[in-house]
């Protein structure tokens, strides 16, 4: 690093090689050198770091979406492994399985349903409504605590 008595020196050896017309002029050019110079280092910097931003950001969400993918994959039940065939055919050519609904609409009107209870003959000795699970969460331990 220069001192000041070494700026000086540089000064007078300046004024001397140059001249008193020519100094200010050669000091504003450095001047806009040195100007330019710090506009293009901080614009590099600048640069620089949006573009590691960038890159932590990409790095960021690769790690989300794996981490989404191993919570989903957890997530999701395992498929059963299926029997090996003894047959020669192979499962993926077996017909599909079809299930039939009754074809009569007075079965399907009589047959009770999980929505509505079965009408009592006497109100008085009907039983109360069974609650849901859901309706009371507080459960009661054998020994009342």
């Amino acid at each position: 690093m220069l001192s000041v008595p070494h700026l000086i020196i540089i000064f007078l050896v300046a004024l001397v090689v140059l001249g008193p017309e020519k100094l200010p002029e050669v000091a504003r050019v450095l001047g806009k050198i040195m100007a330019d110079f710090r506009k293009v280092s901080t614009d590099f910097r600048t640069t620089l770091e949006d573009e590691m931003r960038e890159i932590d950001r990409h790095l960021r969400e690769k790690e989300r979406l794996a981490k989404e993918a191993a919570a989903a994959a957890a997530a999701a039940p395992a498929l059963p492994a299926l029997p090996e065939s003894t047959s020669a055919e192979s499962p993926a050519a077996a017909p599909p399985a079809v299930i039939s609904e009754p074809e009569d609409s007075e079965k399907a009107a009589a047959a009770p349903t999980d929505l509505e209870p079965a009408p009592s003959p006497d109100p008085a000795s009907a039983a109360p409504p069974a609650q849901s699970p859901d309706a009371n969460p507080v459960e009661t331990h054998p020994n009342g605590h």
